[in-house]
């Protein structure tokens, strides 16, 4: 057991990380209530964003030797919540983690929504985040999932505007259904199985360990399984963001602080295909061919959707929200087409990380300037800074895909597996249709927001802050970097956290089978 320098177990971490982020939450309205200063509670509550970050490195670092768990109050693993994390889910929860610290400040920046309730709320959304790819429980996804969800619905209305209220309202009656099946799937599987840790559960087909009702059932235990997982995939797909529950996203991102905006076009969708992928990978040990049909279906269709919406949009930060939607679309695609699509989607998450908060951050700002975010007031609106101009083409041009982004080097990836995968599969061949496609579609509609934003001439230029400025250049440089040192990166971080997943699948099973007797 690897011991921290205080003594504490690495092995921790996880859970430590996700209760103190929500125990700090609720310490934060304490301290409002005994009139702490508001500077103070802004320093404490980054804090622990930075806490979050260090562990999430930490974590990974250890991850990237063995897989850890830790079992809440030290019960078995079978009665307490496990947390269980190899380097796929360290993978994601540090992408999580620094780009939650990243976007903190522009709370207070772009919008000026930063006060204690938005700051409880946004460590409840880390940690829902946080909790969701460090769990290794059923149960405690479900349960970060709402975590997550409500501190989304508070963040998306923390603008007190009528829009953003009725776009909270929306995504909280939706998150309400799908947060319902999600759980019913969860209790399904306990009763099927006799349990809900992750690890155990995989052990399904062995028979020699599953405690639950199913092994009696007429139908076969793979086939009760299967159906539970496809339940709990549905309940999945609006936080994917996917046709036909991706209404939502459009006017919730519009509505939203373009710095939450941001950090959930950045890393929301990737903690839904996170837990998709873990779901299959782990209780399954693959996505059959059924459940991938469907998604390559889904994702061609979001693409079609996400595609029109940016070019028919008269709003920007409307069409920067369909460029989310278009982008999920080619990652249900990448997902579909098993063992090597998960590279390709740790890739796409790798990039939306830092090119949608870049879209999110300029077409924030440049709406708060004019006061509308109609694209007919946004005439020449960059034409006061530089560094605007080039942040708002780059991230146009990552969307459309092309190089030297970190976006066109995952539609690279993806265009190669569909090709050498295609074969006589009319689904295949539909989807790399498809996926050219839309990319055709951004190009056409991000060419009328940067004919509007940058070439267009305007008397009222206003030049934005330098903090703004700075972060714009910083979030533009890495999109450039990253595409330019992709080899790098696939093969020091997206390669080796991919395969954790589709290869470690015994080592997660061993490891959450030695904590039963604990």
């Amino acid at each position: 057991m690897n011991l921290m320098p205080g003594g504490l177990p690495v092995e921790t971490l996880p859970a430590l990380t996700v209760y103190l982020l929500i125990g700090g939450s609720f310490t934060l309205i304490l301290f409002k209530a005994l009139r702490v200063k508001a500077s103070i509670l802004r320093v404490y509550s980054g804090l622990y964003l930075v806490f979050a970050v260090a562990s999430a490195l930490l974590i990974y670092l250890e991850a990237r030797k063995s897989v850890l768990i830790y079992v809440v109050g030290g019960f078995p693993s079978l009665i307490g919540i496990a947390y269980e994390v190899d380097l796929f889910s360290a993978s994601m929860g540090l992408i999580i983690a620094v780009l939650s610290l990243a976007i903190y400040p522009l709370l207070g920046i772009l919008d000026s929504i930063l006060n204690e309730y938005t700051m409880a709320l946004y460590l409840g959304l880390v940690a829902g985040l946080l909790g969701v790819t460090y769990t290794g429980d059923l149960f405690n996804s479900f349960v970060m999932l709402e975590v997550f969800t409500i501190s989304m619905l508070g963040l998306i209305a923390a603008r007190n505007t009528v829009r953003a209220y009725k776009a909270a309202l929306r995504y909280g009656l939706l998150a309400l259904v799908t947060g319902l099946i999600y759980f019913l799937g969860a209790t399904l599987m306990y009763f099927a199985v006799g349990a809900l840790n992750m690890g155990y559960i995989a052990t399904w087909n062995t028979r020699l360990f599953i405690l639950g009702k199913a092994i009696y059932a007429s139908l076969p235990l793979e086939s009760v399984i299967l159906f539970i997982l496809i339940l709990m995939t549905w309940s999945l797909i609006a936080e994917e963001a996917l046709v036909p529950l991706h209404f939502w996203l459009p006017e919730a991102y519009s509505a939203a602080s373009p710095a939450v905006a941001g950090l959930l076009a950045g890393v929301s969708e990737a903690a839904g295909y996170y837990l998709l992928l873990r779901l299959y990978y782990t209780l399954y040990s693959a996505i059959p061919e059924p459940v991938a049909l469907m998604l390559r279906v889904l994702g061609v269709i979001t693409i079609i959707i996400g595609g029109f919406g940016i070019l028919y949009s008269d709003r920007l930060l409307s069409m920067i929200s369909y460029s989310v939607i278009l982008d999920t679309g080619y990652i249900a695609i990448a997902a579909s087409l098993g063992p090597s699509g998960v590279p390709v989607v740790l890739a796409y998450v790798v990039a939306h990380a830092v090119v949608k908060p870049l879209l999110f951050i300029t077409g924030g700002w440049a709406v708060i300037n004019r006061g509308n975010d109609k694209l007919i007031s946004l005439q020449g609106v960059f034409r006061g800074s530089r560094i605007m101009q080039l942040g708002f083409v780059t991230g146009a041009v990552a969307v459309i895909g092309i190089p030297p982004t970190v976006l066109f080097s995952a539609k690279l990836e993806l265009y190669i597996n569909l090709f050498n995968a295609m074969g006589a599969d009319p689904s295949l061949i539909l989807s790399l249709i498809v996926s050219l496609l839309g990319s055709g579609l951004a190009l056409a509609g991000f060419i009328k927001a940067v004919s509007v934003t940058v070439l267009s001439y305007s008397d009222n230029v206003v030049r934005p802050r330098g903090v703004v400025e700075a972060y714009v250049l910083v979030f533009t440089i890495i999109v450039i970097a990253l595409g330019v040192a992709y080899s790098i990166v696939a093969q020091g971080f997206i390669e080796p956290a991919s395969q954790s997943l589709i290869y470690g699948r015994l080592n997660y099973v061993m490891k959450a089978l030695s904590a039963i007797g604990r």
